[in-house]
């Protein structure tokens, strides 16, 4: 029961809003390769340079990087083609009172030089888009975090939605591995799901390749679609 709840509250966030654009476009798997945080008080909005007690923070201010390596676009576009890497970085200002607050930053789309060997060096920015939207920190705990927002490119000019979700990995208890929730999301889901115990309910999850972490940590994956 509570993952078929996780999917309909996920199937709910990747559907845009009446108001915005209703046709997919391309869709994407992106990992958070850096995250630098600053915490804020609730009376002078100073930035917490000490450790600071949780009763006095007020906003979480994020700002991240994040990288993937191949787009999956829906038909022939001007911007997202096949095989393109992606690349996005934004800052988020949430307001710890109720887990939400906006997010803003630029996407970059990247063709590979040189697809017969994998390096960064070889990346040129084929599109660059600004985007705005809105964070929910609100369900960090159980596994996952909503984003949605509007993106924009000059050049060529297109405009659009995103729909997506931050999947944060987490260990179950006896269980030294890290999982994501499988969700069945991704164009290419989990090859090996499992079903572990969280608090008395089994919930299927999607233990993390070696890929997925970096220097040993293992990465926060977002999987992002894009309307127009």
């Amino acid at each position: 029961m509570r993952r078929k709840l996780i999917v309909a509250a996920m199937a709910a966030w990747l559907v845009p809003a009446v108001s915005y654009a209703q046709v997919p476009v391309a869709s994407a798997v992106m990992y958070e390769v850096n995250e630098a945080l600053r915490f804020m008080k609730q009376r002078d909005r100073h930035v917490e340079r000490r450790r600071p007690d949780a009763s006095e923070l007020a906003r979480r201010v994020a700002r991240a990087s994040l990288l993937g390596r191949d787009v999956k676009p829906v038909g022939d576009h001007d911007i997202f083609k096949e095989g393109s890497f992606i690349q996005a970085d934004a800052t988020s200002n949430v307001d710890l009172s109720v887990g939400k607050g906006p997010i803003a930053g630029r996407l970059k789309l990247l063709t590979d030089l040189d697809p017969t060997r994998h390096s960064l060096d070889t990346l040129v920015v084929s599109a660059d888009a600004v985007i705005r939207g809105e964070l929910d920190l609100t369900t960090a705990a159980q596994g996952y975090a909503a984003m949605n927002g509007r993106w924009t490119s000059l050049r060529p000019f297109r405009a659009g939605t995103f729909q997506g979700l931050f999947l944060i990995p987490f260990q179950a208890p006896g269980d030294e591995r890290y999982f994501y929730l499988e969700l069945g999301l991704e164009a290419e889901p989990c090859a090996a799901p499992e079903v572990v115990d969280l608090n008395g309910q089994p919930v299927m999850v999607c233990p993390l390749e070696s890929f997925e972490f970096a220097l040993g940590i293992p990465l926060t994956k977002a999987v992002v679609t894009f309307f127009e």
